[in-house]
């Protein structure tokens, strides 16, 4: 029976160019991706143990102010 593996250089490969893929994806700002590739995107990452560290991401810490700011609107509406 033939060993029809992949090798781990070519898993590798794979993953840094779904990475870069992904990357290239997120970095097109004049389109919205669709839900599906959003998820993906987000798969990606929890399937690799990605997170962010809220006290040191700028990101995260403006989407917590849109939120704080989203919630102080429909409270005071």
């Amino acid at each position: 029976m033939a060993n029809n593996k992949a090798t781990i250089e070519a898993l590798d490969g794979l993953h840094g160019k779904m990475a870069e893929y992904f990357i290239s994806r997120l970095n097109q700002t004049e389109e919205v991706l669709p839900p599906g590739e959003l998820s993906a995107i987000l798969k990606f990452l929890k399937d690799n143990e990605i997170t962010a560290d809220i006290a040191e991401s700028r990101p995260m810490q403006s989407l917590i102010a849109q939120f704080a700011a989203n919630e102080e609107m429909y409270e005071t509406a």
